[in-house]
């Protein structure tokens, strides 16, 4: 494996893609919430076939809106991460300019 021993870094870019990350986040979550009741099953009748595939139907819909708002918050640690290194690296290449 080679070492790039040209690595560059442009913070304001790195910055500027974790606030992308933040917004993909905030969009997943406000269409989860804007979508939830056409998500939402109500059973066609009261025989038991209905009721089962409605309470199936939510039961997805509720786990999916568990994972994707799990998802959400994971992008949202990445962006921070992200952030958090792109502050170490500018930080370090200050220390190493004086």
């Amino acid at each position: 494996m080679s070492i790039n021993s040209n690595f560059a870094m442009r913070p304001d870019d790195v910055t500027d893609a974790a606030g992308q990350l933040e917004a993909l986040a905030d969009r997943l979550d406000k269409l989860m919430s804007s979508e939830a009741p056409n998500l939402t099953v109500v059973a066609s009748g009261r025989d038991e076939v209905s009721q089962r595939v409605a309470a199936t139907l939510n039961d997805v819909h509720s786990k999916f809106a568990t994972s994707s708002g799990q998802g959400a918050n994971e992008v949202r640690e990445i962006a921070a991460t992200l952030r958090a290194h792109t502050g170490h690296v500018v930080d370090a290449e200050q220390a190493f300019a004086v």
